[in-house]
């Protein structure tokens, strides 16, 4: 049996403010868990240690997080070490998931936080990354009836398990467009573009390159993508029909039963819903069915389909000009009903169009 603490991820203390002269300081600590863990946030108890002695004790709120003020301390602040242990609360279980935090004189404007609107932390951004699921090379048949063809997907990547969140959006581009707020809602009213923009900016703040190169031509704006870059990317259309379908002919991105793997137009209350809260595919990826249309980087072709079969094709990917005004949107959304969410519904939307209804999900080649 597994660790109840194997689903614990990121485990952090952030020394935010400290007054040297009144002995305190005030300490966050934060947390994330995996979208398969049993329990939620605010089941788990935060221990937090100063030199290796328990001096607070307290649960984490619905987000994971856990803010605490210290006060009578004997050093300066930025000579202690804090150390946090993560508990469930219930008592069932003492956790061995612990991290240690621990700042040099000189060096806490690196990691103090106090305005995110200005940016985020690294701290921070390492926190709200998504998980990224490995999706091994592979052939399948794209596409359904009569315009099914073979397709091979040649190398290995890395798929986010959920569609990026509002969170992670306003924390690499500075604001949140959404109309249907909360961090942990899917990001929307992106542009294609718009995802673009993100996918360079998160790249280069991870220390990756950026994978698009994107310029303006004749008045048009433009997109090529840096095939050679490591970084965060869309995926193609292809790839995610590969990755919805995960090795298998369902009808949707799991199974046939929509509502167990879906928010769409019968469940989802009008508005979009907090990511990976139903059930995943086969290959641990979520959402890929509903809530709401995924960017793709392809543009869009009605007929692209009849050019492909009779023979396959190796990472196919329909691109007849950088300026493309149309581009491919998949997986249906909050508002559609079940045959627009069918992992092989094919969408589009102008390049430029912000809707409440779009966001996007991001992929890195291995």
């Amino acid at each position: 049996m597994s660790n109840w603490t194997d689903y614990i991820r990121h485990l952090q203390v952030n020394l935010i403010e400290y007054s040297d002269a009144q002995r305190w300081a005030l300490v966050e600590v934060r947390f994330e868990l995996k979208l398969s863990s049993p329990f939620r946030p605010n089941e788990v108890q935060i221990g937090l240690y100063c030199d290796g002695s328990e001096i607070a004790v307290g649960d984490a709120d619905t987000q994971g997080k856990w803010l605490v003020r210290i006060e009578g301390l004997q050093r300066p602040a930025p000579e202690i070490i804090f150390e946090a242990h993560a508990r469930i609360s219930l008592k069932r279980a003492r956790s061995e998931r612990k991290t240690v935090y621990e700042v040099k004189r000189g060096a806490l404007e690196a990691v103090e936080v106090k305005d995110t609107r200005g940016g985020a932390s690294e701290r921070q951004l390492q926190m709200c990354l998504p998980e990224m699921i490995k999706i091994k090379a592979g052939n399948y048949w794209m596409g359904r009836g009569a315009t099914s063809h073979r397709v091979r997907i040649s190398r290995p990547m890395l798929v986010s398990a959920t569609q990026v969140t509002q969170e992670l959006f306003s924390l690499v581009m500075g604001d949140n467009p959404s109309g249907f707020e909360g961090e942990k809602r899917p990001v929307e009213r992106v542009s294609f573009w718009d995802a673009l923009e993100f996918c360079n900016q998160l790249s280069e703040r991870v220390g990756e390159s950026a994978p698009y190169r994107l310029y303006e031509e004749g008045g048009k704006r433009c997109a090529e993508w840096l095939r050679s870059s490591k970084g965060y990317r869309l995926l193609t259309e292809a790839e995610w029909e590969y990755t919805a379908k995960a090795g298998r002919e369902a009808l949707y991105a799991g199974n046939s039963a929509l509502s167990e793997l879906a928010w769409y137009q019968e469940n989802s209350r009008n508005k979009t819903q907090p990511v990976g809260q139903k059930s995943p595919n086969d290959w641990g990826l979520y959402d890929l069915s509903g809530n709401v249309w995924e960017w793709c980087y392809d543009q869009w072709d009605e007929y692209a389909y009849d050019l492909r079969l009779g023979e396959q094709h190796v990472d196919p990917v329909v691109l007849k000009k950088p300026s493309a005004t149309k581009r491919v949107k998949r997986g249906g959304c909050w508002l559609d009903f079940p045959p627009s969410c069918s992992v092989s519904h094919r969408f589009w939307g102008p390049s430029t169009q912000k809707q409440d209804d779009t966001g996007f999900r991001v992929a890195k080649t291995l």
